[in-house]
């Protein structure tokens, strides 16, 4: 499974993104590989980290493996088809980036937009 996290510079409510992140894990399938890529920004990254490495015990001892990738937004815009969860955090007046407009055209990936 590949969960891709990103967000606008102004969101920094961290208890909505381990509620959001729960949410993107309930769609677990038999895929014992979890691959997270953060596209940013700055503190995203760092909310990505912390969830992937604070859950990192508790999901290996359901025989999950975790692995957390900061990547570029344009390198996961090429591998959009391979996404199966694209989480997107903002405050409510800001706009959706053009990812995820990209990510909502892809079939097989499912597309949350939590904003506080």
């Amino acid at each position: 499974m590949i969960i891709v996290v990103e967000g606008t510079k102004k969101f920094c409510d961290y208890e909505m993104f381990m509620r959001a992140m729960g949410v993107a894990l309930s769609g677990i399938n038999n895929d014992s590989n979890i691959q997270v890529w953060s596209a940013g920004p700055h503190v995203i990254n760092n909310y990505t980290a912390a969830f992937c490495n604070s859950s990192e015990n508790f999901l290996r001892q359901k025989g999950f493996k975790v692995k957390f990738s900061k990547v570029h937004p344009t390198w996961i815009s090429d591998n959009l088809h391979h996404v199966n969860y694209f989480a997107f955090f903002s405050l409510p007046q800001e706009p959706v980036s053009r990812l995820v407009k990209q990510a909502q055209l892809v079939e097989s990936c499912e597309v949350g937009i939590f904003r506080y």
